[in-house]
Protein backbone atom coordinates (compact mmCIF):
# COMPACT_ATOMS: atom_id res chain seq x y z
CA UNK A 1 0.00 0.00 0.00
CA UNK A 2 1.48 3.54 -0.67
CA UNK A 3 -1.20 6.19 0.32
CA UNK A 4 0.47 8.79 1.87
CA UNK A 5 -0.02 12.39 3.00
CA UNK A 6 1.81 15.71 3.06
CA UNK A 7 3.65 16.48 6.80
CA UNK A 8 4.42 19.67 7.40
CA UNK A 9 7.35 18.24 9.33
CA UNK A 10 7.83 15.72 6.12
CA UNK A 11 8.56 12.58 6.57
CA UNK A 12 7.22 9.26 6.44
CA UNK A 13 8.23 7.27 8.54
CA UNK A 14 8.21 9.47 11.89
CA UNK A 15 9.91 8.06 15.20
CA UNK A 16 8.51 8.84 18.22
CA UNK A 17 11.49 8.89 20.29
CA UNK A 18 11.20 11.99 17.38
CA UNK A 19 -22.00 18.71 -5.40
CA UNK A 20 -33.03 22.74 -13.02
CA UNK A 21 -29.47 25.17 -12.48
CA UNK A 22 -31.57 27.56 -10.25
CA UNK A 23 -32.83 24.85 -7.89
CA UNK A 24 -29.37 24.05 -7.86
CA UNK A 25 -27.84 27.37 -7.27
CA UNK A 26 -30.29 27.21 -4.20
CA UNK A 27 -29.56 23.60 -2.58
CA UNK A 28 -26.05 25.08 -2.66
CA UNK A 29 -26.70 28.18 -0.81
CA UNK A 30 -28.48 26.51 1.82
CA UNK A 31 -26.04 23.69 2.46
CA UNK A 32 -23.63 26.38 2.76
CA UNK A 33 -25.78 28.48 5.03
CA UNK A 34 -23.56 27.95 8.01
CA UNK A 35 -21.01 30.33 6.57
CA UNK A 36 -20.88 33.78 6.04
CA UNK A 37 -18.88 33.93 2.51
CA UNK A 38 -21.01 32.48 -1.05
CA UNK A 39 -19.24 31.90 -4.08
CA UNK A 40 -21.67 32.73 -6.58
CA UNK A 41 -20.58 31.69 -9.46
CA UNK A 42 -19.79 28.48 -8.35
CA UNK A 43 -23.56 28.34 -8.12
CA UNK A 44 -23.99 28.02 -11.62
CA UNK A 45 -20.90 26.56 -12.81
CA UNK A 46 -18.68 23.27 -11.80
CA UNK A 47 -16.04 24.82 -9.70
CA UNK A 48 -12.45 21.98 -9.53
CA UNK A 49 -12.81 18.60 -10.45
CA UNK A 50 -15.43 15.72 -9.32
CA UNK A 51 -14.58 13.25 -7.12
CA UNK A 52 -13.86 10.55 -9.42
CA UNK A 53 -11.50 12.91 -10.93
CA UNK A 54 -10.05 13.69 -7.34
CA UNK A 55 -9.70 10.60 -6.30
CA UNK A 56 -7.87 9.45 -9.39
CA UNK A 57 -4.89 12.22 -8.39
CA UNK A 58 -4.80 11.37 -5.39
CA UNK A 59 -4.41 7.60 -5.56
CA UNK A 60 -1.45 8.55 -8.58
CA UNK A 61 0.21 10.93 -6.41
CA UNK A 62 0.10 8.15 -3.50
CA UNK A 63 1.73 5.68 -5.96
CA UNK A 64 4.77 7.98 -5.96
CA UNK A 65 5.12 8.23 -2.42
CA UNK A 66 5.17 5.93 0.65
CA UNK A 67 2.81 5.41 2.86
CA UNK A 68 2.90 7.66 6.67
CA UNK A 69 4.00 4.95 9.56
CA UNK A 70 5.07 6.73 12.79
CA UNK A 71 6.98 4.81 14.63
CA UNK A 72 7.43 4.25 18.11
CA UNK A 73 4.63 5.43 19.78
CA UNK A 74 3.44 5.52 23.55
CA UNK A 75 0.72 2.31 23.69
CA UNK A 76 -1.37 5.06 25.02
CA UNK A 77 -1.52 8.52 22.95
CA UNK A 78 -3.49 11.44 22.08
CA UNK A 79 -4.87 12.90 18.73
CA UNK A 80 -6.37 16.52 17.91
CA UNK A 81 -9.14 16.81 15.86
CA UNK A 82 -10.45 19.92 14.00
CA UNK A 83 -12.79 20.92 11.09
CA UNK A 84 -14.28 23.74 9.30
CA UNK A 85 -11.87 26.77 10.26
CA UNK A 86 -12.71 28.97 7.09
CA UNK A 87 -9.69 31.16 7.12
CA UNK A 88 -10.08 34.78 6.48
CA UNK A 89 -6.81 36.35 7.91
CA UNK A 90 -7.46 35.74 11.64
CA UNK A 91 -5.73 32.38 12.90
CA UNK A 92 -5.64 32.96 16.65
CA UNK A 93 -8.39 30.03 17.13
CA UNK A 94 -6.29 27.89 14.65
CA UNK A 95 -2.79 28.31 16.79
CA UNK A 96 -4.87 27.79 19.83
CA UNK A 97 -5.78 24.05 18.60
CA UNK A 98 -2.07 23.36 17.00
CA UNK A 99 -0.54 24.59 20.45
CA UNK A 100 -3.09 22.65 22.65
CA UNK A 101 -1.36 18.99 20.64
CA UNK A 102 2.10 20.68 20.67
CA UNK A 103 1.77 20.97 24.67
CA UNK A 104 0.05 17.58 25.15
CA UNK A 105 3.44 15.40 26.20
CA UNK A 106 1.01 12.49 24.88
CA UNK A 107 -0.43 14.45 22.14
CA UNK A 108 0.89 12.55 18.69
CA UNK A 109 -0.79 14.46 15.72
CA UNK A 110 -3.28 16.74 15.17
CA UNK A 111 -6.15 16.20 12.09
CA UNK A 112 -8.18 19.21 10.53
CA UNK A 113 -11.32 17.20 8.73
CA UNK A 114 -12.02 19.89 5.77
CA UNK A 115 -13.06 23.57 5.01
CA UNK A 116 -9.34 24.77 5.29
CA UNK A 117 -11.06 27.95 3.24
CA UNK A 118 -13.51 30.15 3.24
CA UNK A 119 -12.66 32.14 0.47
CA UNK A 120 -11.14 31.77 -3.38
CA UNK A 121 -7.45 31.89 -3.61
CA UNK A 122 -4.54 30.50 -1.80
CA UNK A 123 -4.11 32.73 0.95
CA UNK A 124 -6.12 30.09 3.48
CA UNK A 125 -3.65 27.30 2.69
CA UNK A 126 -0.55 29.65 2.65
CA UNK A 127 -1.66 30.67 6.36
CA UNK A 128 -1.86 26.80 7.96
CA UNK A 129 1.02 25.98 5.90
CA UNK A 130 2.79 29.24 7.56
CA UNK A 131 1.33 27.97 11.27
CA UNK A 132 2.82 24.73 10.87
CA UNK A 133 6.55 25.89 10.50
CA UNK A 134 6.33 27.66 13.84
CA UNK A 135 8.46 26.37 16.47
CA UNK A 136 4.56 26.65 18.93
CA UNK A 137 2.79 23.75 15.70
CA UNK A 138 1.14 20.48 16.02
CA UNK A 139 4.09 17.91 15.85
CA UNK A 140 2.10 16.99 12.13
CA UNK A 141 -1.01 18.10 11.12
CA UNK A 142 -2.90 15.56 8.72
CA UNK A 143 -6.07 16.82 6.92
CA UNK A 144 -9.15 16.07 4.26
CA UNK A 145 -10.50 18.23 1.18
CA UNK A 146 -14.18 20.02 2.46
CA UNK A 147 -17.18 21.77 0.49
CA UNK A 148 -15.41 24.82 0.31
CA UNK A 149 -11.92 23.72 -0.61
CA UNK A 150 -13.75 23.03 -3.99
CA UNK A 151 -16.69 25.27 -3.96
CA UNK A 152 -14.28 27.86 -3.75
CA UNK A 153 -11.86 26.43 -6.64
CA UNK A 154 -9.31 25.78 -4.34
CA UNK A 155 -8.53 22.51 -4.48
CA UNK A 156 -5.17 23.53 -7.00
CA UNK A 157 -4.03 25.01 -3.46
CA UNK A 158 -5.23 22.13 -1.18
CA UNK A 159 -2.90 19.83 -3.43
CA UNK A 160 -0.50 22.28 -3.75
CA UNK A 161 0.28 22.17 -0.06
CA UNK A 162 -1.32 18.78 0.90
CA UNK A 163 -1.34 16.79 -2.28
CA UNK A 164 -3.91 14.18 -1.35
CA UNK A 165 -6.92 13.53 0.85
CA UNK A 166 -6.94 9.59 0.14
CA UNK A 167 -4.49 7.73 2.33
CA UNK A 168 -3.80 6.36 5.22
CA UNK A 169 -1.27 6.99 8.43
CA UNK A 170 -0.30 3.63 10.48
CA UNK A 171 0.83 4.34 14.11
CA UNK A 172 3.03 1.39 15.51
CA UNK A 173 3.61 1.62 19.15
CA UNK A 174 6.23 0.58 21.32
CA UNK A 175 4.37 -1.95 22.26
CA UNK A 176 3.78 -3.96 19.26
CA UNK A 177 0.25 -2.70 18.29
CA UNK A 178 -0.65 -0.86 14.48
CA UNK A 179 -3.12 1.46 14.92
CA UNK A 180 -4.78 2.51 11.14
CA UNK A 181 -6.10 5.82 10.30
CA UNK A 182 -8.22 6.44 6.59
CA UNK A 183 -8.51 9.70 5.43
CA UNK A 184 -11.38 10.44 2.78
CA UNK A 185 -12.25 12.72 0.18
CA UNK A 186 -16.15 13.74 0.68
CA UNK A 187 -15.73 17.37 -0.37
CA UNK A 188 -18.85 16.63 -2.87
CA UNK A 189 -21.01 15.17 -0.68
CA UNK A 190 -20.58 11.67 -1.98
CA UNK A 191 -16.92 9.44 -1.70
CA UNK A 192 -17.33 8.07 -5.37
CA UNK A 193 -17.26 4.30 -6.67
CA UNK A 194 -13.24 4.67 -6.66
CA UNK A 195 -12.57 5.73 -3.22
CA UNK A 196 -15.15 3.01 -2.14
CA UNK A 197 -13.11 0.49 -3.23
CA UNK A 198 -10.14 1.56 -2.17
CA UNK A 199 -11.85 1.72 1.15
CA UNK A 200 -13.51 -2.05 1.54
CA UNK A 201 -9.66 -3.16 0.09
CA UNK A 202 -8.35 -1.67 3.05
CA UNK A 203 -10.65 -3.06 5.68
CA UNK A 204 -10.15 -6.70 4.72
CA UNK A 205 -7.05 -5.95 6.74
CA UNK A 206 -8.91 -5.07 10.05
CA UNK A 207 -7.54 -7.95 11.89
CA UNK A 208 -4.03 -6.29 11.86
CA UNK A 209 -5.27 -3.53 13.46
CA UNK A 210 -5.65 -2.37 17.22
CA UNK A 211 -7.69 0.12 16.32
CA UNK A 212 -8.96 1.70 12.89
CA UNK A 213 -10.09 5.78 12.83
CA UNK A 214 -12.24 6.97 9.52
CA UNK A 215 -12.26 10.63 9.01
CA UNK A 216 -14.14 12.24 6.35
CA UNK A 217 -15.35 15.88 6.05
CA UNK A 218 -19.24 15.58 5.15
CA UNK A 219 -21.57 14.35 8.31
CA UNK A 220 -23.59 10.83 7.41
CA UNK A 221 -26.33 11.75 9.24
CA UNK A 222 -29.45 14.13 8.46
CA UNK A 223 -29.31 16.00 11.77
CA UNK A 224 -31.23 18.27 14.21
CA UNK A 225 -28.40 20.71 12.72
CA UNK A 226 -28.80 20.19 9.44
CA UNK A 227 -29.79 23.50 7.51
CA UNK A 228 -31.85 21.98 4.62
CA UNK A 229 -32.82 18.44 3.26
CA UNK A 230 -31.32 18.66 0.07
CA UNK A 231 -28.96 15.91 -1.49
CA UNK A 232 -25.84 17.88 -0.74
CA UNK A 233 -26.02 18.12 2.63
CA UNK A 234 -25.09 14.27 3.13
CA UNK A 235 -24.37 11.51 1.46
CA UNK A 236 -26.96 10.06 -1.42
CA UNK A 237 -28.90 7.15 0.69
CA UNK A 238 -27.71 4.30 -1.10
CA UNK A 239 -24.10 5.06 -0.16
CA UNK A 240 -24.86 5.88 3.22
CA UNK A 241 -25.99 2.58 3.82
CA UNK A 242 -23.11 0.90 1.87
CA UNK A 243 -20.87 3.04 4.13
CA UNK A 244 -22.67 2.10 7.45
CA UNK A 245 -22.85 -1.42 7.08
CA UNK A 246 -19.16 -1.49 5.57
CA UNK A 247 -18.28 0.12 9.14
CA UNK A 248 -20.11 -2.20 11.44
CA UNK A 249 -18.85 -5.11 9.21
CA UNK A 250 -15.32 -4.22 9.95
CA UNK A 251 -15.39 -3.32 13.72
CA UNK A 252 -14.05 0.42 13.05
CA UNK A 253 -12.95 1.78 16.09
CA UNK A 254 -14.41 5.76 15.51
CA UNK A 255 -15.86 7.54 12.47
CA UNK A 256 -14.95 11.28 12.88
CA UNK A 257 -16.81 13.61 10.38
CA UNK A 258 -17.48 17.21 10.44
CA UNK A 259 -19.32 20.24 8.18
CA UNK A 260 -22.26 21.14 10.16
CA UNK A 261 -20.43 22.99 12.81
CA UNK A 262 -21.83 21.23 16.03
CA UNK A 263 -20.89 18.72 18.22
CA UNK A 264 -22.78 15.54 17.36
CA UNK A 265 -22.43 11.87 18.43
CA UNK A 266 -24.32 8.52 17.15
CA UNK A 267 -23.72 4.89 17.69
CA UNK A 268 -24.68 2.57 14.83
CA UNK A 269 -23.72 -0.74 14.24
CA UNK A 270 -21.88 -0.71 17.63
CA UNK A 271 -19.34 2.15 15.59
CA UNK A 272 -19.42 5.71 17.22
CA UNK A 273 -19.43 8.36 14.74
CA UNK A 274 -18.36 11.62 16.27
CA UNK A 275 -19.00 15.12 14.55
CA UNK A 276 -16.41 17.81 15.42
CA UNK A 277 -17.51 21.37 16.49
CA UNK A 278 -15.95 24.06 14.27
CA UNK A 279 -12.72 26.41 14.59
CA UNK A 280 -14.07 29.38 12.63
CA UNK A 281 -13.31 32.52 14.13
CA UNK A 282 -16.58 33.43 14.37
CA UNK A 283 -18.26 30.47 16.75
CA UNK A 284 -18.41 31.64 19.82
CA UNK A 285 -17.94 28.20 21.51
CA UNK A 286 -15.48 26.44 19.79
CA UNK A 287 -14.41 22.86 20.49
CA UNK A 288 -11.69 20.32 19.10
CA UNK A 289 -12.22 16.42 19.81
CA UNK A 290 -9.41 14.62 22.00
CA UNK A 291 -8.88 11.29 20.90
CA UNK A 292 -6.84 8.82 23.31
CA UNK A 293 -6.01 5.60 21.67
CA UNK A 294 -4.94 2.73 24.20
CA UNK A 295 -5.95 -0.78 24.61
CA UNK A 296 -9.36 1.14 24.13
CA UNK A 297 -10.31 3.89 22.33
CA UNK A 298 -12.00 6.86 24.10
CA UNK A 299 -12.89 10.51 23.10
CA UNK A 300 -13.99 14.27 24.65
CA UNK A 301 -14.41 17.68 23.78
CA UNK A 302 -12.40 20.14 24.67
CA UNK A 303 -13.63 23.82 24.72
CA UNK A 304 -10.58 26.36 23.41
Amino acid sequence: MSQTPFTHKPHQHINRTMKPKHLFALAIALTLASCDRLDVPGMFFSSGTHTEDRVAQWLAWNDQHPATVIADAPDSYNIYVGSDIHLEGNTSRMERFLRAEANDPAGLFSIVNGDIANEPGPRPFRQLDSLLRSPAAADTLFTTIGNHDIYFDCQQYYQQYFHTSTYTVAVKTMGGATDLFIFLDSGNATHGRRQLQWLRNLLQHRDQYRHVVVATHTCLFRTSYNYTTTPAANLPEEEYYQLVDLMSRHNVSLFLMGHFHHKEEHTLGGVPYVMTDNLNETDDTPSCLVVTCADNISYRYSDL
